[in-house]
């Protein structure tokens, strides 16, 4: 009896395998029909007279994606997973883009209707926060600073509109990245951080777009050595570090945005006078080389009851 039953079983199963492979055909063709009922002509179409462009698409990630391996119906749609039905663009000759999504440069194509294309699989981690954002309250959408139909370059993964992050960022923001030129910067004319190192273009929480919850936490991710706590404060560093230094670039030393006396005499007016009497008579300027910091060292607090409270040590 077991004889019988095995091969019995084994006869079913691929009876249904293949019954199974069977229907998959009409369910294709039934997909096609229906893209085609809803106006959608296929990417294989978009590609007769966009040769070039279908050409560069296909280099990229969401190229490869889209063309090559889908992963649910939208994407099976190709070219107008993004810019909608083409049925009235081709029958047309290309004159017509009625019903479509345009995102070339004066293009009638709202600016929120755009990034809803974008968002639609582009909504989650660093995006969370674009609604909203000065970016996109300004009108500034995805592919003003993203190339979609662009093959890998130096920014591939990105797929930015210029070659790097901050010649992408100088397009509007052109005081803060020519700041970067100055005496005293962050490094990235050396290539060792971007602006999208303390910014995320997208979206955040805080103000100027910044990572952290704050500009001081967002400094202290690098800048650990002054976060403290310390017994002796300073006020302004516990308030901001920007009280003292240009994030940008500056002129000054570290990052100051003046020389150190006067910067130290904005709060403390009436501390010495620029010159005063030591030693028998001796007189030592106090704008000699460091200025204030040549006694008053350690600015960003202290742990020494000798001389922390005036941070000294």
């Amino acid at each position: 009896m077991r004889r019988i039953f095995v091969p019995a079983v084994t006869l079913v199963f691929l009876l249904l395998v293949f019954l199974l492979c069977i229907s998959k055909a009409p369910a294709k063709e039934e997909d096609q029909k229906a893209d085609k009922d809803k106006g959608y002509v296929g990417a294989e179409i978009c590609q007769t007279c966009h040769a070039k462009v279908y050409d560069n698409l296909a280099k990229t990630s969401m190229g490869v994606l889209f063309l090559k391996h889908p992963q649910n119906a939208d994407q099976k749609l190709g070219c107008e997973t993004c810019h909608g039905p083409g049925t009235a663009h081709v029958n047309s000759g290309g004159k017509s883009h009625a019903g479509q999504i345009r995102f070339t440069q004066g293009t009638t194509t709202p600016a929120s209707v755009q990034d809803g294309v974008c968002l639609k699989c582009h909504q989650k981690r660093e995006r969370l926060f674009w609604d909203g954002s000065p970016h996109e309250s300004h009108g500034i959408t995805c592919v003003k600073c993203h190339a979609v139909h662009t093959g890998p370059g130096a920014m591939a993964r990105h797929q930015l509109t210029r070659l790097t992050v901050e010649d992408t960022c100088a397009t509007c923001h052109k005081e803060q990245v020519r700041a970067e030129m100055k005496f005293s910067h962050h490094p990235l004319r050396e290539g060792k951080m971007d602006c999208a190192s303390c910014h995320n273009p997208h979206g955040t929480t805080s103000d100027h777009l910044i990572r952290g919850l704050t500009n001081k936490e967002l400094c202290f991710s690098c800048h650990a050595q002054y976060r403290g706590p310390y017994i002796f404060q300073h006020p302004p560093v516990m308030e901001d570090c920007f009280n003292c230094h240009q994030p940008h670039g500056s002129n000054f030393p570290t990052l100051l945005k003046a020389p150190v006396e006067r910067l130290c005499r904005e709060c403390h007016v009436t501390f010495h006078t620029p010159n005063f009497a030591v030693n028998r008579g001796v007189r030592i300027g106090i704008m000699v080389g460091g200025a204030c910091i040549n006694c008053h060292r350690n600015i960003h607090g202290s742990n020494n009851f000798n001389g922390g409270p005036y941070f000294f040590h």
